[in-house]
């Protein structure tokens, strides 16, 4: 569980390559089960990049940012760039990244302690942030009360909105807008896996989720708001503030992911798989998952767990993570099993984002090192 304000946005060129300016961007709106952009049904598919703020993968030349006991430092604009443009090839159209400053106690974080904002954190958050609109794991603490104490001290809850109030008030050093503001960022979730005192248990209480919504929606009243909860958590469904519920697939579970859905299109909302485990398990049972999420209205989309790419500007070595689940896209070590997901991947997103279908054998487009970047924004 990462207490943190999860952004969820969109990559413009992913919905209309012409666009040339954020200022033009279409926000992200909802009707009933569907999110749509200009009138058109949108789906959100693509991956959890969830170091564009703060890594621990990476250990930076000396002299630059570096807390050593937790391994944090910033990725650089090089890797932030790349990702983007990872997911255009991918056919992606958006981004779920929730370690964006994450919490405090950290010098490197957007608040190193409460009340104390560190503006050096925002400026990787700021360019993913503005690449994104212009191109483009969990600690199991069971059976430990003081978790509730997120939900329901006083001091706790004003802490966390604070830090809300840090991000979504936070002027964009690239373009200018604040991440109230701007259409690229469409929706904030309440956070990540989202629990009570025992490990599943979906607790976090109704009325806190409804505060939290409430204070997200007062400070952007155009963005969407994702509950956090890991799960559906049936007592939160009838709260009108959040716009979006979602659930991860760890394994991936296509039982669990029709009871979702019906749970949720019953209440009159979009269903989000927003994470699942893209190479364990067998391939016939994740195609039998994109076929589900394609074929229901209700599914608004998914996001893989999860993505890394070079350590650029060193474009010789890739980044690897822990947990054995990193998609290191046109790693020529990948084994056939990684690549051909990863194909399989891209035929689901294309078919979400574009209605189109391709062969599951078509070579994955190639992604520079280094990408590209957006001009200087004017």
């Amino acid at each position: 569980m990462k207490l943190s304000l999860v952004l969820l946005w969109a990559a413009s060129a992913l919905t209309s390559p012409l666009r040339r300016s954020v200022a033009k961007l279409s926000s992200v709106t909802r009707n009933g089960t569907s999110l749509l952009v200009d009138g058109k049904v949108w789906k959100m598919v693509g991956p959890n990049v969830y170091w564009l703020g703060l890594d621990e993968n990476v250990t930076p030349p000396a002299g630059e940012p570096f807390y050593a006991p937790t391994k944090a430092s910033y990725p650089t604009k090089e890797r932030i760039t790349e990702a983007m443009a990872t997911v255009q090839a991918l056919g992606g159209t958006m981004i779920r990244g929730h370690t964006l400053g994450i919490s405090t106690g950290n010098p490197l974080s957007v608040m190193p302690k409460p009340g104390v904002v560190n503006e050096r954190a925002f400026d990787p958050i700021d360019w993913a942030v503005y690449q994104a609109g212009f191109d483009l794991n969990q600690r199991r603490d069971e059976k430990n009360p003081l978790v509730q104490q997120f939900y329901t001290n006083a001091t706790i809850v004003a802490t966390f909105k604070d830090y809300i109030k840090t991000i979504i008030t936070h002027r964009n050093q690239y373009n200018n807008l604040t991440f109230a503001e701007d259409p690229t960022i469409f929706a904030y979730e309440t956070g990540n896996e989202l629990l009570g005192p025992v490990w599943g248990d979906m607790n976090s209480p109704a009325d806190w989720v409804q505060d939290i919504a409430k204070y997200v929606k007062s400070l952007a009243p155009q963005k969407l708001v994702v509950d956090g909860t890991y799960g559906i958590n049936k007592t939160h469904l009838g709260i009108d503030e959040v716009d979006i519920f979602s659930d991860h697939m760890y394994p991936v579970n296509t039982a669990k992911l029709q009871a979702d859905i019906k749970l949720v299109e019953a209440a009159g909302r979009p269903f989000f798989i927003g994470e699942y485990d893209w190479v364990g398990g067998n391939t016939a049972n994740l195609q039998s998952m994109f076929k589900i999420i394609e074929e229901s209205p209700a599914v608004a989309g998914d996001t893989f767990w999860s993505q890394f790419g070079h350590n650029a500007p060193d474009c010789k070595t890739y980044v690897d993570h822990s947990d054995g689940l990193a998609l290191q896209y046109g790693n020529p070590k990948n084994t056939a099993n990684q690549n051909s997901r990863i194909q399989l991947i891209r035929k689901h997103f294309v078919a979400m984002s574009q209605g189109k279908e391709i062969p599951p054998d078509e070579p994955l487009p190639a992604v520079p090192c280094p990408a590209p970047t957006s001009p200087t924004f004017r």
